[in-house]
């Protein structure tokens, strides 16, 4: 699993724990939205812009760059 900290501009999410290529938590709100999403980047580094398919099945681009990605081990 990682830990995708997004840059901060002011939207209610700044963090997603993914895994499998799906958005297992959203912190610190909007979890009831973005938690199922799909994330199709595969290789996800900083700067990246996430290519999405929500839980109700609109692909999308998600407007705010990833700051840093964190691994998270044993998870």
């Amino acid at each position: 699993m990682i830990t995708v900290h997004f840059e901060d501009h002011g939207q209610d999410f700044l963090e997603w724990d993914i895994k499998d290529g799906v958005v297992v938590d959203c912190q610190p709100f909007q979890g009831w939205l973005w938690n199922g999403t799909k994330v199709h980047n595969t290789d996800i580094q900083d700067g990246d812009i996430l290519q999405i398919t929500t839980t109700d099945g609109m692909e999308r681009t998600l407007r705010y760059p990833v700051e840093r990605v964190e691994e998270k081990v044993g998870v």
